[in-house]
């Protein structure tokens, strides 16, 4: 999901390079998005998300990575620079 034409994501797509927030501010990178947002029994919005190696692993061997919920507040989508760099120096 987009907040525009062109703009970085918002939320990942399975598959996405993410970044995890911690609660202190501190951003954990290496990590994959294993799910879309979904909703616990709490309502608590969560992203299955994965180590990097791992969900190369899962892909490779035809099996679902082994993973775990993160709250989707606390993700952030990795976009590489150079493909946004035209979007941000307009």
């Amino acid at each position: 999901m987009t907040l525009g034409r062109g703009r970085p994501p918002l939320v990942p797509d399975p598959g996405q390079q993410v970044h995890l927030l911690n609660e202190d501010g501190s951003r954990i990178e290496g990590f994959r998005a294993v799910s879309g947002p979904m909703s616990t029994e709490t309502g608590e919005i969560i992203i299955r998300v994965a180590i990097e190696q791992e969900y190369k692993d899962s892909q490779r061997e035809g099996r679902r990575a082994v993973s775990m919920a993160w709250p989707a507040e606390r993700v952030e989508v990795f976009v590489p620079w150079y493909k946004w760099q035209r979007w941000f120096t307009r």
